[in-house]
């Protein structure tokens, strides 16, 4: 087998149902690995659609699911809540984080 190019190696990440064609059992273990772990930290707590309002099922985010082949030929999945849809509901002042200025962070250097 021929050796990846670097652009391969660090571009490509396919969605679940492209990684599942190319990947196959591989691909399923790595998924499954990554829904254990969110499971077993408690960090998404599933709910039937069914049981949703049409509201909450407006603002509810997707949850995006990705597959890549690392450089040791292991598969990786990588999941990502999708936050788009949130700029509709939140304001900028609840999402936008203070920055501290360089003048302010030299004196708390200097001053530690």
């Amino acid at each position: 087998m021929l050796p990846k190019t670097h652009a391969h190696i660090m571009l490509t990440q396919l969605n679940v149902k492209d990684g599942l064609t190319a990947y196959g059992s591989r691909g399923v273990k790595a998924i499954m690995k990554e829904i254990k772990q969110l499971h077993t930290r408690q960090a998404l707590m599933p709910h039937n659609k069914n049981d949703m309002s049409y509201e909450e099922r407006k603002i509810a985010l997707r949850y995006l699911m990705f597959l890549k082949e690392k450089c040791d030929r292991t598969i990786k999945s990588r999941g990502f809540m999708d936050g788009r849809p949130q700029i509709i509901y939140t304001n900028k002042e609840d999402t936008s984080s203070p920055t501290i200025s360089i003048e302010e962070w030299y004196y708390h250097v200097q001053w530690t």
